[in-house]
């Protein structure tokens, strides 16, 4: 965060941020009906203008946003997964692209130094995570792969911005959000362009809906290996003492293979 900040000039407006603390749960997108409505909801709880109330909010909450989908980039390429059009790789994929749109609009990606600064954000999160996973092992193509994704996320397709075009013309320019979902995940077209085109800006809830569908299409069946129905139940000892860093335990069976 300090990086961040110290390179983009974002700043928390802790006023209105502790004013606004107690009701940010408020806010969350799969429960509210009328995000706008919410908010204004707010501004008058709180007695600080929408717009205003919006504007401190927003910022740092894309702040937010980046730090953490890079963070989750991070873990994830360096645990074996890259970016795809399925599965985790696909939510590999949009949270790069969110994190990317987002640097774009709000103009961090230029004040950061393009591609130089965005790569220092993961170098400051291997820091900032060392003292919990230990040192990064170097990943030479790192690198690589962002710019990769980077690269396919500005060049867009010429056929799939036709069939964009289209869409928007028959639906006239009302997209619903399986529209959106089909744009971005069958199609590869990144959300801004589809906001731009359409005139629109994206729904509030796309990425919670695009992960909770990819989430059902993937869940495999449990797979039951051994019958542990006679054993005892486990005891959750952490719930007893959360400060407790240790146990002694015992081996009471042991399965073949």
């Amino acid at each position: 965060m300090e990086y961040f900040q110290s390179r983009t000039g974002v700043v928390l407006n802790e006023e209105v941020w502790k004013k606004y603390g107690p009701y940010s749960c408020t806010l969350n997108i799969d429960e509210v009906d009328n995000i706008d409505d919410t908010w204004a909801e707010l501004s008058a709880k709180i007695d600080v203008p929408v717009d205003e109330l919006k504007n401190s909010i927003q910022t740092v909450k894309e702040m937010f946003i980046v730090l953490d989908h890079t963070r989750t980039v991070l873990i994830t390429i360096s645990d074996g997964s890259l970016p795809s059009n399925v599965g985790g790789g696909g939510n590999v994929r949009n949270i790069l692209r969110r994190a990317f749109a987002i640097m774009k609009q709000r103009g961090w990606w230029d004040q950061m130094d393009g591609m130089n600064g965005f790569i220092e954000i993961f170098e400051q999160h291997k820091n900032d995570l060392e003292g919990i996973y230990g040192k990064f092992p170097e990943y030479k193509s790192f690198r690589s792969i962002i710019e990769v994704e980077y690269e396919r996320w500005l060049t867009t397709d010429e056929a799939q911005t036709i069939s964009l075009k289209k869409l928007l013309q028959k639906k006239k320019n009302k997209l619903s959000i399986d529209d959106w979902i089909i744009a971005m995940t069958s199609w590869g077209i990144p959300v801004d362009t589809i906001a731009r085109l359409s005139g629109t800006p994206a729904p509030g809830n796309l990425y919670y809906e695009i992960a909770t569908r990819q989430e059902k299409v993937m869940k495999a069946p449990e797979k039951i290996l051994y019958s542990t129905l006679h054993l005892p139940e486990t005891k959750s000892i952490y719930f007893d003492d959360t400060h407790q860093m240790d146990f002694t335990g015992k081996i009471i069976e042991v399965f073949a293979n």
